[in-house]
Formats: structure tokens, sequence, C-alpha cells
């Protein structure tokens, strides 16, 4: 059953096609910050250098990639896809060749902040894809859960990739291995202009920004809310699994929750839902953070991996629906911007959460860092509460 939902949504042409290559263009987006966190660590012992190159990417690439992806509804996502792929992968490989060979930290940072500037979203651009061909129809929310799913295999398989490659090949593997994706998926990706949505020149953009509309400010919020619960989770469990005496089983423990959500985003994009958006984002969300509370009980790994097991169920769903939001708020004609704003927020989030975290295991322990990703479960629970009035179908604020 859950099977023939999938296969409905690839009958449409070119959609198999864009599809994988959007896997394999997006692959880097789990491998890039830990590849460029190791391969400085690898290279000079420092790791405090190494956190500060691999934010500064995150940071600029959060700032610059709302107008990145007006650009590409304005121009087009080939058009304006090609020649920021071309300086993202150039500065990618100018980043390796600065660390490589010992040049000036600024180039470190010079060629870090332009391939986080240049970078283009894909999975932002992949969803745009799904939403031309279905808009309207209940197929795109079985698309956006695909794609959803897919995010989670990419953080799955990622992760593993770049470490061994880094730790066990050579310390500029893993950062070369997302650079070669990166190009190679994003190429065969933009070539496929049957496709890609319709641009919308700037005479078509009369209405606000889509940061302008009420309703996607309450979903950047929730984002960013989100963003501080999966930044923290990481490192969390992480120190977790260190004071237990199993470090080697962190991998494991953060791949149980990933997992969790794999599957729960499978089941719940071949389940066609009557409830509004507004209303399902809120009840995902207090699912999200009920079933968060309980980490800061686990006292041991076993009942952390059961507990991380039953939390991931939430995760996929409550994405699933934010992405859904986006594309009920923003017009067509910003409907890249809207979405890569609301991955931005995350971003930001993910930064912070990481940021508070070690900041509290540091002078608290894990067990106390466990309240980081249960505040920001509880924010974006709030958030959607207090904000639902934006939300509703029909209300004039988002008209």
């Amino acid at each position: 059953m859950v099977a023939k939902h999938y296969a409905a949504i690839f009958k449409a042409p070119g959609s198999k096609g864009f599809s994988s290559a959007a896997f394999v263009g997006r692959l880097p987006i789990s491998m890039l910050g830990l590849g460029t966190i190791l391969m400085i660590k690898e290279s000079t012992g420092k790791y405090a250098l190494a956190g500060v190159v691999a934010g500064t990417m995150a940071l600029v690439q959060a700032f610059f990639g709302p107008f990145l992806a007006r650009l590409i509804d304005r121009r087009g996502q080939a058009e304006i896809g090609f020649p920021s792929l071309a300086v993202s992968t150039t500065a990618l490989i100018s980043l390796m060749l600065c660390v490589r060979f010992d040049e000036p930290t600024w180039t470190w940072f010079a060629s870090a902040a332009l391939a986080g500037a240049f970078q283009p979203n894909v999975g932002a651009l992949v969803r745009a894809r799904w939403t031309k061909l279905y808009t309207g129809t209940p197929s795109l929310h079985t698309a956006y859960s695909f794609e959803a799913v897919m995010d989670e295999v990419v953080f799955m398989i990622g992760p593993i990739l770049v470490t061994f490659l880094t730790l066990q090949v050579h310390h500029e593997a893993g950062v070369g291995l997302a650079t070669g994706f990166l190009a190679v998926g994003t190429t065969a990706f933009l070539i496929q202009r049957r496709s890609q949505p319709v641009p919308h020149p700037p005479e078509h953009h009369t209405g606000p920004a889509a940061i302008a509309i009420p309703g996607m400010r309450v979903v950047l919020a929730c984002a960013i809310a989100i963003g501080v619960m999966f930044g923290s989770m990481e490192v969390v469990t992480v120190a977790f699994a260190e004071e237990h005496g199993h470090s080697d089983w962190a991998g494991l423990l953060l791949a149980v929750y990933a997992g969790g959500s794999f599957v729960a985003g499978l089941i719940f994009g071949a389940t066609h839902w009557e409830t509004p958006l507004y209303r399902r984002i809120q009840i995902l969300l207090a699912a999200v953070l009920v079933t968060a509370a309980p980490m800061t009980l686990a006292p041991n790994i076993g009942v952390l991996a059961l507990v991380l097991l039953l939390a991931g169920f939430a995760i996929s769903p409550t994405l699933i629906t934010l992405v859904a939001l986006v594309e009920y708020l923003v017009p067509a004609a910003r409907l890249t911007e809207g979405m890569v704003i609301e991955t931005t927020g995350a971003a930001v989030g993910i930064t912070a959460g990481s940021a508070v975290s070690g900041w509290l295991i540091d002078r608290s322990g894990a067990h106390t860092a466990y309240l980081v990703p249960v505040a920001g479960s509880a924010l974006a629970l709030l958030t959607a509460l207090l904000g639902s009035r934006w939300l509703r179908p029909g209300d004039p604020a988002i008209e």
C-alpha cells in the first residue's frame, strides 16, 4: 500500500531523473560541515578553529540563501544554479588546497564563506519541481514526504562516509567526495530543464517578499526552534555516550533516531490527512515535545536508544508539514525563496543549539543538557500555537 503511493508520483515524466539527481546533489548537506571540522582538526589539531571555519560556511549560507533563492525564482533554476554551483565548487576546492598547503587562515575563511554563499539549496529546488507537477493535489503531500525521507537517508549515510574517508583515507577525502557529489548531482539536476518551474520575472513579484508574509514569520520561528532541537540533540547524544563509556555508540544512537524518522516519514507520506495544516503542525510539535522530554531521564544507553527511536517518529511528519505550510503560504513566484527561508531558519537554529548545548555539557553534563532540545521543541510548539491565526486557511493575513 505504501509503495503504491510513492510509485504513483514517479509516473510523471522526468520525475525519476530529477529526484535521483537531487538526492546526490544534497548529500553534501550532511557532509560538508562535519568534513570541514574533521579536515581542519586532523590537519592542525585545533577543534576551535575547525568549528569557526565550518560555522562561517553555514552562517554565510544561511544569510545569502534567501537572496540566491529569490534570483532563482526570477531567472530560473539552471540560469542561476550553474554559475552559483561553479563558484561554490571552486571555493570548496580552494578550501581544501588552502588547508592542505597551510595557507594563511584568512584564506580558509574566505573560501568557506564563498562556498556557503553560492551553494545551491538542492532540497528547495527539487521540492519546487514537485510543486510544479502536483500543486493542489494529494500527490504533493506524498512527494514532499518522499523528499523528507530522502533527507533522512542523507543524514544517515553522509556522516559515516565523510568520517571514514577523512580519518581513514586522507584528511581532504571527505570534503573532496562531498564536493564531487555537489558538482555531479547538482549538474545532473540542473540539465533537466523541462521539469524546472517557469521563472517569474521581477514584474510578477508584485506582492511582499516571502519573509514579509506573517505566516512565514511563524514558520521561520518554528524552524529556528526545531533547528535548536536538532543541533543540540546531536551534540548532547555524543556527550551522553562518552559519559557512559561508549563513545563508539554515538553514531548508532543518532542512526536509531534518524531511522525512526525515516519509517514515520514513509508512513506519513502514504496517508491522506484531512486535518488542516495549522492544526496538524500543532499536533505534531506537541508529539515532538512529549517524545523528547524523557531524554532528560534516560539512565543508560539502552533506554536512551528506545527513547530516541520513539522521538524520531515525530520528526519527519513535522518537517513535511512545515514544508507544506510554506507551499500554502507563499505565492508560486516566491516558492523557492520561501522554502529556503525555512531551511535557513533550521540551519541557524542548529548552530545555536550546538553552541548552547556544548556550553551546558561542560558545566552540567549531558543529562542536564538534554533540556536544550526539550526547550527547543517547547518553543516551536508555543510559536505554532500563538501564531495559529496567521496559519489558518482563509485568514486574511495570509491571503
